[in-house]
């Protein structure tokens, strides 16, 4: 990925920048832009250059800005890399609710299946994520800070669950959900740490697993009892 192609990546698609995050909140235009292009030349470093070669200078000079402009906006590299993990999450995140809104639109027959399917999709298609998620970078202190975002799967799949369980009780679906969505990410992880692509076998099993886990712990779905 380079910068005449970053359009695909996360940062143009609306997520935002969490404001703690930031030293200074851009409220001009030509703020906002430098905020982008540091940010997507942060990721350029880690897709081209791997997290190891990630720091305010040479962000900095990929982003062709001073590296006073970088400390005006974020305190330290850590600053840097939360705002990245948050805003690859809050993409991800969206793939879900989309999914979600899908399902509460016409049903579908796999909902479960189609999450992991666009999350496997997104973790492809942002090797910027990859190259910082399985790295050093990968703390207890950003998993933390991420922890809120990631949680946002939760109520996508429990809206998901309501919609073809609608007669299980509300505390045996957030259960449910929650074991869902903890089983997804260890998985998914693991599936996306042996092959960029993903793979096939794990995300396969992995499937396969939560499909025969709802039907234990809910019971079959019925189409016919879905939520209209």
């Amino acid at each position: 990925m380079n910068l005449s192609t970053i359009s695909s990546s996360v940062f143009l698609t609306g997520v935002t920048t969490p404001e703690h995050r930031l030293r200074n909140v851009p409220t001009q235009a030509r703020s906002r832009e430098r905020l982008g292009r540091v940010l997507a030349a942060a990721e350029r470093v880690l897709t081209e250059e791997g997290a190891s070669a990630l720091g305010t200078t040479r962000v900095a000079q990929v982003a062709g800005v001073p590296v006073g402009s970088i400390y005006h906006l974020f305190g330290d590299k850590e600053s840097i890399v939360d705002t990245l993990a948050t805003r690859y999450w809050e993409a991800f995140a969206q793939r879900v609710a989309a999914v979600a809104d899908a399902d509460a639109c016409a049903p579908l027959a796999d909902p479960i299946g189609a999450i992991f399917e666009t999350l496997a999709d997104g973790f492809r298609s942002e090797p910027g994520f990859r190259a910082l998620w399985y790295s050093e970078l990968r703390t207890q202190r950003l998993r933390d800070v991420t922890r809120g975002t990631r949680d946002a799967f939760l109520g996508s799949v429990e809206r998901i669950l309501a919609m073809h369980w609608p007669g299980a009780r509300d505390a045996e679906r957030t259960a449910a959900a929650r074991m869902v969505v903890l089983t997804g990410d260890g998985l998914l992880r693991e599936a996306f740490r042996l092959s960029p692509e993903g793979d096939v076998e794990v995300l396969a099993e992995c499937r396969l697993m939560v499909a025969a886990y709802l039907a234990t712990r809910l019971g079959e779905p019925n189409p016919d009892d879905r939520t209209p």
